[in-house]
């Protein structure tokens, strides 16, 4: 890190299969440069002032799950994340506005199996 930055509040990290893949990192890289620099930007707030800096696209969904809103108009861009202790976060699922119920109950499956 460069000097005089200030330090992130959160480590983000990204959830891994089984496997090894991450999804959502695979899924960025589907995207265009553009929206992949606009995520990324919502992540990197996310790490740096944490989820309530920006009410508008940081959204608490219940207890564990929230969510980075794509506010722009289009495909309405959705990342799920969730909690471990105090200053890690992990990026569990991602999708757009259309399959937003389908995206919500994978995105839990994934914190309840980070728990287990």
């Amino acid at each position: 890190m460069r000097q005089g930055l200030p330090k992130p509040g959160y480590e983000v990290f990204f959830w891994i299969t089984d496997k090894g893949r991450k999804p959502v990192a695979d899924w960025m890289k589907t995207l265009s440069t553009e929206d992949r620099k606009y995520l990324g930007g919502l992540l990197r707030d996310l790490a740096y002032d944490g989820p309530l800096s920006r009410p508008k696209f940081f959204k608490h969904l219940n207890e564990q799950l929230w969510e980075i809103r794509d506010l722009r108009k289009g495909a309405g861009f959705r990342i799920y994340f969730g909690f471990d202790g105090k200053t890690i976060c992990i990026v569990v699922h991602a999708g757009e506005k259309s399959s937003q119920a389908r995206d919500i109950k994978l995105a839990k499956v994934r914190l309840r199996q980070l728990e287990d």
